[in-house]
């Protein structure tokens, strides 16, 4: 009898993915290698830096990479780090740029996601020590970091811009005040993530002023209500009963309805609970644009007609609101509050 020695596919998978993970480890530290080696090249005055501008420009400087003649930071975006990419690296590497990318499409994938994590840490590259910048673990299990000073991100002495920047910088990524950072190349706090921030401020800033107004129930409500994506907000009707449908398709279409409306109900009943509790100016005015929605479906034949044949109700109720005693017809788009003000 042959027995069957084989892994079980479970394991056989499970090794792939040790392997996978063990090569994402080994390639995130030997990105920060790079940077070290490149920065290196740039101190020995091998790094093609003037490649980087035109040839008319007169002034080929590094700072002339980064700052306007102002001394403000110049906003930098893919096109920057491409050019950065192509006219710095690949020449200063020995390679020649013609079909660069065509046939070798990896090697050049890897120079564009090092490209501004490069210019980050040249740009910095006072505050930086080459030679103990980057710390192996012992274990090999969790990838390279590399140890940023906190005096590249020291904002006290600044002028004002600058100073907001880098206090908002410091709180998008978390960091604390006065400590080093240490961080890997990639990931969310990682070193290219940090570069690409640290060169848009405009956007840092923003992010931050955002985040400082929006909550994260808002953002979520927002998505809810997203003209084109949100499942509200994109959805022009509920499940429709086909008149011409079979019976028990008329059956499934209406009991689909019929749920939607239930969400739906209960999704108004809780905003209007919500925003009442506020017993703020914005919340009731919100309540009268609700309420006006309200009454002009309630005001509707189609209404009218539900309330004779379901409810078997003849009388003629009016929902507009009364003002002294005297029923007000009202409209969607109407400013009532406005409105409501011009009675005595």
């Amino acid at each position: 009898m042959k027995l069957n020695n084989e892994k079980p596919l479970s394991d056989k998978t499970w090794s792939m993915v040790e392997e996978v993970a063990k090569s994402e480890i080994q390639a995130n530290g030997k990105m920060l290698f790079i940077c070290k080696n490149l920065l290196q090249m740039n101190k020995e005055k091998t790094l093609k830096i003037e490649n980087y501008f035109d040839e008319k420009e007169n002034d080929k400087s590094m700072k002339k990479m980064f700052f306007n003649t102002d001394g403000t930071r110049k906003t930098l975006i893919a096109k920057d780090y491409g050019v950065f990419t192509n006219k710095v690296l690949i020449p200063s590497l020995g390679q020649n740029l013609l079909n660069f990318q065509k046939d070798k499409p990896y090697e050049y994938r890897t120079l564009t996601e090092v490209a501004p994590a490069v210019m980050f840490l040249l740009v910095n590259s006072e505050f930086l020590n080459l030679e103990e910048m980057l710390i192996e673990p012992e274990n090999k299990k969790t990838p390279v970091e590399i140890e940023l000073p906190w005096k590249m991100f020291k904002y006290d002495h600044l002028q004002e811009n600058e100073k907001i920047f880098k206090y908002n910088f410091l709180k998008k990524f978390g960091l604390e005040n006065k400590k080093n950072v240490y961080t890997t190349f990639r990931g969310e706090q990682g070193l290219v993530n940090m570069a690409k921030s640290y060169f848009v401020p405009k956007k840092v800033e923003s992010e931050n002023v955002q985040n400082a107004e929006q909550s994260p129930f808002m953002k979520a409500i927002q998505q809810i209500n997203d003209v084109e994506k949100g499942v509200i907000g994109a959805v022009e009707t509920l499940t429709q009963v086909s008149p011409n449908a079979t019976a028990s398709e008329k059956v499934n279409a209406e009991t689909r309805q019929g749920n939607e409306i239930t969400e739906l109900k209960d999704v108004a009943i809780k905003s209007v609970k919500l925003i009442s509790k506020t017993n703020s100016v914005k919340g009731y005015s919100a309540l009268l644009q609700i309420y006006q929605e309200v009454v002009q479906a309630l005001e509707s034949k189609h209404f009218k007609q539900y309330c004779k044949e379901h409810l078997k109700s003849s009388a003629n109720v009016e929902f507009n609101p009364r003002v002294n005693n005297k029923s007000v017809s009202i409209s969607v788009g109407t400013d009532l509050p406005k409105y409501l003000a011009t009675f005595k």
